[in-house]
């Protein structure tokens, strides 16, 4: 029995080593240290008995590892593997998120506000500007009553084709001291063969030293259509009334004002719309260098160089509408006559 005692404090040591390394590493596992404590008495224990509670400690130890194992899976399970601090992140970065992703549209509606803005702006403009074109100025004075408020200019875009462009009257005969009215249509033998000297003539009056471009050429055209009216305005390189203009009311209206009997002719009027002569259509071949051009007689002359044009505009604005009220009235009373 002596002998066998040793042998079994041997192996209880062994076992309680082997135990005690057992649990410490499921403690390490479970995260958990657990302090094993081991209480020394001074009496001698039996064998059995000793293996027996050291046995029963190693389960007991092995069944709260277990206890604790079940109760962190269990915890674990619950809460989905998700801590507080993993839920403050969570939440704290979730507003941030957000914030990102509905600054993001409120940026893209900026833009786009933006965007139509600008677009609505480039809309606008050309409205304003096509405003701009059909609003035309006021315009009165002797040449509108004559001639209306657009004259026509023929340009040539290439070698075979040209376009007509509109200019507004008092604009384009300002400064003019000489306008004529030329009366003439491409069905004429005596126009066509008129009209290149004209055009000759005219170029060398606007070329004179000191007098250039003050005589200026407005066409009436007596042309059966519009066609015609095309063809013949490419060899005249002056101004020339709208066709429907020249063709209609308008052009009949001139052809009686100006005592007009036949084709070629050629009225000329001075800077306030007054009578020069109507006879230019053999003043040019009589003088061709121009000598006495415009032709005026020595009373017309006379009353230019002393009168200014502003006090000849006013006085041809009375007389004219002291003609208009004494032709009113003439034609009411031949009017009754008739009647009668």
């Amino acid at each position: 029995m002596r002998l066998s005692f040793p042998l079994a404090l041997l192996l209880l040591i062994q076992i309680t080593t082997f135990c005690s390394m057992e649990v410490v590493a499921q403690e390490a596992a479970v995260g958990e240290p657990t302090v094993v404590t081991e209480e020394k008495t001074g009496a001698p224990v039996d064998a059995t008995q000793e293996s027996s509670e050291t046995v029963n400690n190693a389960e007991t130890v092995a069944d709260d590892s277990d206890n604790t194992e079940d109760s962190a899976s269990n915890d674990d399970e619950d809460g989905e593997v998700i801590s507080l601090d993993d839920e403050e992140d969570a939440t704290t970065e979730e507003p941030v998120a957000s914030d990102d992703s509905a600054a993001a549209p409120v940026e893209e509606t900026a833009d786009s506000a933006a965007t139509t803005t600008a677009t609505e702006e480039k809309e606008e403009a050309p409205t304003k500007e096509e405003e701009k074109v059909e609003a035309p100025p006021v315009q009165t004075g002797p040449f509108i009553d004559i001639f209306g408020e657009q004259l026509l200019s023929l340009e040539m875009v290439d070698e075979t084709h040209a376009q007509m462009v509109a200019h507004y009257t008092n604009e384009v005969l300002s400064g003019k001291k000489v306008v004529g009215l030329y009366f003439s249509a491409d069905w004429c033998g005596p126009c066509r063969q008129f009209t290149p000297d004209l055009v000759n003539f005219y170029n060398k009056m606007n070329s004179r030293r000191g007098k250039e471009n003050q005589f200026e050429i407005v066409w009436v055209s007596r042309c059966r259509d519009v066609n015609s009216y095309g063809q013949y305005f490419t060899q005249m390189n002056w101004l020339a009334l709208p066709p429907q203009e020249a063709m209609g009311q308008r052009g009949q209206m001139l052809s009686n004002k100006y005592k007009v009997k036949g084709i070629p002719s050629l009225a000329l009027l001075d800077e306030v719309g007054n009578v020069i002569t109507l006879d230019g259509r053999n003043k040019i071949p009589a003088d061709k260098a121009g000598i006495g051009f415009p032709w005026r007689n020595p009373v017309a002359t006379l009353y230019i160089t002393v009168v200014p044009k502003s006090l000849r505009l006013m006085i041809k604005t009375q007389i004219d509408g002291v003609k208009s009220q004494v032709l009113g009235v003439l034609k009411g009373a031949a009017g009754q006559k008739v009647t009668a």
